[in-house]
């Protein structure tokens, strides 16, 4: 049976890189001494350093994330790190007698590989997608076509997204008290038989297992038809307005892009569209709903996006109304609201806040500790 040797007081004091009490021998004692090393901490260290700075400088956004801190070796170098740091003073506080310094001391480094922890169990497991939805529009959850845009770690599965999401209606000029929250969400979210309904705005965001959904931005969305002579509807559609600000502060909702206007293939989902068509709205100043639409149609290119060449067809109908194009009418038959909202998961996060608290106390506890050792010292003396 193998002794077990204490340090010793003439014993090099190596802390905190290098433990000088070992608890375990042989080759687990070869696999802690290689955690515990000097050498490990400085690579691992200089690694993460140069990682971030490369994350953050030659590659950015989403290509920083996809090549560099969602990848499996960059948070296997966080583990070791965490390991680096809990064999290095946890070995040096092996056998030690407990006092509040120690005590604090603990709970400090105890927080801090857990932050790691949760840090890296986040990166792994986490989600974050925007849906945009239309007043009285329903989309799967777990579909990817109901994602304007995602991103989530390496190990999640986009099948923990049950039920489906649903917005009831857009608010605008929101009020809680004397509050305005300028633009409030009513959603419904969940499984069918377990579907959470609320109304959310900047500062209130609905939970439901474990997702947060959260407001975004919003704009207009024109139902669009398309209808024959005598006046029977053919064709009909939610587009999307995009709000653009103006030099003198006002504002001109139209179809596009969000920095210019731009036409889109209309009718949409046929072989061949008839036109490229361009959506413009003007709302009454007390009815929002209201207004004048503004049509400009040019006869269907692939290239459809900003027109250069004039339009065949131009004019302008209020809601409600249809305007002449050719052998068919156009019309904005009622406005609605779309919204964008921003759905996140983070698993972690519970994890990290706890383990800064803890960290917080840890600290506190040893100065305590030291303050009540040094005037005990005093009155020695």
């Amino acid at each position: 049976m193998n002794e077990i040797n204490t340090p010793t007081e003439s014993e090099a004091e190596l802390y905190p890189i290098q433990p000088r009490f070992h608890p375990i021998h042989k080759i687990p004692r070869l696999i802690y001494d290689f955690l515990a090393s000097a050498k490990l901490a400085m690579f691992l260290l200089v690694a993460i350093l140069l990682c971030c700075l490369v994350g953050v400088t030659v590659f950015r956004g989403q290509r920083a994330w996809d090549i560099i801190f969602s990848t499996l070796w960059f948070n296997g170098l966080l583990v070791l790190l965490v390991l680096n740091v809990a064999c290095c003073f946890f070995g040096r506080i092996w056998h030690r007698r407990l006092t509040l310094i120690t005590f604090g001391m603990i709970m400090f480094h105890l927080s801090f590989v857990a932050m790691f922890c949760g840090v890296v169990y986040n990166s792994l497991y986490f989600f974050e997608g925007t849906m945009r939805l239309t007043e009285g529009e329903t989309l799967q959850n777990g579909a990817a076509e109901s994602w304007e845009g995602a991103r989530f770690g390496r190990f999640f599965s986009p099948a923990e997204i049950r039920g489906e999401t649903t917005l009831i209606k857009m608010h605008r000029g929101y009020k809680v008290g004397k509050d305005d929250k300028r633009a409030a969400y009513e959603i419904e979210v969940g499984a069918p038989k377990a579907k959470k309904r609320d109304i959310i705005y900047a500062t209130r965001n609905l939970d439901c297992d474990g997702f947060k959904y959260l407001t975004d931005r919003e704009g207009y969305s024109a139902l669009v038809v398309l209808a024959d002579r005598q006046g029977r509807e053919l064709y009909g559609a939610y587009l999307p307005l995009q709000s653009l600000k103006q030099e003198d502060g006002s504002y001109i909702y139209s179809t596009g892009t969000s920095s210019a206007k731009g036409s889109l293939p209309f009718p949409q989902g046929q072989q061949k569209p008839l036109y490229n068509l361009q959506v413009g709205f003007r709302p009454f100043p007390d009815q929002e709903r209201l207004g004048e639409a503004f049509f400009q149609l040019w006869p269907y290119s692939a290239t459809a996006g900003h027109q250069t060449e004039n339009p065949a067809v131009v004019g302008s109908a209020y809601v409600g109304r249809s305007m002449p194009a050719g052998d068919y009418g156009v019309s904005v038959k009622e406005m609605r609201y779309w919204v964008g909202m921003k759905v996140r998961r983070d698993p972690g996060k519970p994890v990290i806040l706890g383990s800064l608290w803890v960290g917080l106390a840890g600290m506190v506890l040893t100065t305590i500790g030291r303050i009540r050792k040094g005037s005990t010292g005093v009155k020695t003396a």
